[in-house]
């Protein structure tokens, strides 16, 4: 798939039960690609990837049945503070991070699976790297679409 966006979803204890990624991709026939999942009782987060043309729909169908839709941002890096020693690169699942030809590190925020991982910030000795809090996630508009990269120095 391309031009995909990643979409965090925010279940309440009051529908945390309910199958509601399953309607909502049955309904509209959109695929959605589950990132991570964290799912308890008391509520629960998805992290997902959706094709960007459908995020409108996809968003007001979750928003609809009564789920918070964000757009993660998941690390945030100090470019002061990195010097692209690359201890973050060989650690990431998901290969967020990458050496630029330069050498200089690159984040790919889009790729990041945040607090379900987080081995790049206790891999960086610099401590440029840190996970953004739940109080830091962008609301969806389609300004917030654009992939994001991030270089080091």
């Amino acid at each position: 798939m391309k031009n995909l966006v990643r979409i965090l979803l925010k279940f309440s204890e009051k529908v945390v039960e309910q199958p509601i990624t399953a309607q909502v991709i049955l309904e509209h026939g959109i695929p959605i690609n589950i990132i991570s999942a964290r799912i308890e009782p008391q509520g629960g987060e998805i992290l997902a990837e959706i094709p960007s043309t459908h995020f409108e729909k996809v968003a007001n169908a979750f928003r609809k049945k009564g789920v918070t839709v964000t757009i993660p941002e998941l690390i945030e890096v100090d470019k002061e503070k990195c010097f692209d020693c690359g201890a973050c690169v060989s650690l990431c699942p998901v290969n967020t991070m990458a050496f630029a030809e330069d050498f200089s590190v690159v984040f790919d925020k889009e790729k990041c699976i945040g607090k379900t991982c987080g081995a790049c910030v206790e891999a960086c000795p610099a401590r440029a790297i840190k996970l953004n809090a739940q109080s830091n996630r962008k609301s969806i508009s389609p300004k917030n679409l654009q992939p994001q990269r991030i270089l080091g120095k």
